[in-house]
């Protein structure tokens, strides 16, 4: 079996080199190729596999397989051969991108651990973050903020990080933070005095190029708090993003930075009484035009088409039937995604729910329709709209059937 030769540990700024193809195969559906030696970092610690071309193939993730060889998964079967001499070449702003996020996962980690004696669960490198879980349930505001000072003022310093082989017997006696997960030699990446730990991974040459970390969040997760912070152009994006945020938002409400939080809370007020009020209209609404089919009938039921009705008017019809003694009712109302909203109410009846039980498993398959309830009202949706009018009409029918049976 091959060993590739790492080049990304003699020079983790290669973002170009040559080399010969040593194997070609399929994993997991993807083909791949086995080179001599490569510039692409696979998958491992937390940070993402590489990305880029080998000649005119596209490298689209850099992994080990069971048998730890590395593979480099492409997206079609390439035109080289085995024993042919290839130019590789990195995404170098995807793997720039991890390795300021990584080295800035190792400086937060060593921080939590020499300032305030708490250590590392898990980490992830993500697309838009890095989270670091705690051996910790909570952190205060106060504890956060002094790590990410104390890390932002170690960038500024331009502090080295530098990695070393070392035996394994040398790696367990140096009280390492986390344990040694590896046989034989271990590789030690250590930024400065700030932290000393066994990494396989690839990093900046020194601190000055995470630029900057922000704190964004944190959560409850099995037992730990989960942090999640950003570095780098990441992290100079996210403040240039939220200013522009802020910038529009004061504009909107016509009123400083520091006004805007009230602003927004005098806004949620005036909105929640404009749907408070805007609801009780739809009831009135909904209520009129009910007694209004109702006029003149020797018994209140009534089956109609609500499509014209409003959205809210139609979310409120539940509630004007509380005053009726009793009432017979089937309405519909067409959907903007084109499927059927459906309701019934029966109140008053002595069959309700037998009556809803033969709409049920005889009428609502017209209209392909699902839902339930329960006495005095049913409802749901349909997904055949186009026979709306025959399930309005056999409701209707089936209502006036039952109630002229039990006048007889």
């Amino acid at each position: 079996m091959h060993a590739t030769h790492p080049l990304y540990y003699d020079d983790s700024y290669g973002m170009k080199a040559t080399t010969t193809v040593m194997e070609l195969g399929a994993y997991r559906g993807n083909p791949f190729a086995i080179l001599d030696s490569t510039i692409f970092y696979p998958e491992g610690g937390g940070q993402p596999g590489d990305r880029g071309d080998i000649g005119s193939s596209t490298v689209v993730d850099t992994v080990y397989d069971d048998d730890g060889r590395i593979l480099h998964l492409l997206t079609a079967h390439p035109a080289f051969k085995v024993g042919d001499t290839v130019e590789m070449q990195l995404d170098w702003s995807h793997r720039y991108d991890y390795m300021v996020q990584h080295t800035a996962q190792h400086l937060l980690s060593g921080l939590l651990h020499h300032m305030l004696g708490i250590g590392t669960v898990s980490v992830h490198l993500g697309h838009e973050d890095l989270s670091i879980e705690a051996d910790a349930e909570e952190l205060e505001e106060k504890d956060i903020e002094k790590i990410e000072d104390a890390a932002n003022k170690v960038i500024r310093e331009a502090v080295a990080v530098s990695a070393v082989e070392v035996t394994r017997e040398d790696a367990l006696e140096m009280g390492l933070r986390r344990s040694v997960k590896v046989d034989g030699d271990v590789r030690i990446v250590r930024i400065g005095e700030y932290d000393t730990i066994a990494c396989g991974g690839v990093h900046v040459a020194d601190t000055s190029e995470l630029r900057f970390v922000q704190y964004l969040r944190s959560e409850k997760i099995r037992g730990h708090l989960k942090t999640y912070w950003v570095a780098g152009d990441r992290a100079i994006a996210m403040v240039r993003r939220n200013r522009r945020i802020v910038d529009e938002a004061g504009t909107l409400l016509s009123m400083p930075p520091e006004e805007i939080p009230n602003g927004i809370t005098l806004l949620q007020k005036q909105l929640s009484e404009q749907r408070y009020q805007g609801n009780l209209l739809a009831l009135r609404l909904a209520a009129t035009r009910l007694d209004f089919m109702l006029q003149g009938k020797d018994y209140p039921l009534v089956a109609f088409d609500a499509s014209n009705w409003s959205d809210d008017e139609f979310k409120a019809l539940p509630e004007t039937i509380l005053d009726k003694a009793a009432i017979a009712l089937c309405a519909v109302k067409s959907r903007d995604d084109g499927r059927l909203a459906w309701m019934v109410a029966l109140k008053g009846t002595k069959n309700d729910v037998a009556l809803f039980q033969t709409i049920r498993s005889d009428l609502l398959p017209l209209i392909e329709g699902k839902g339930g309830g329960k006495p005095p009202l049913w409802q749901g949706v349909g997904n055949d709209a186009s026979k709306k009018t025959e399930f309005l009409e056999r409701v209707e029918l089936l209502l006036r059937e039952d109630h002229d049976g039990q006048e007889e």
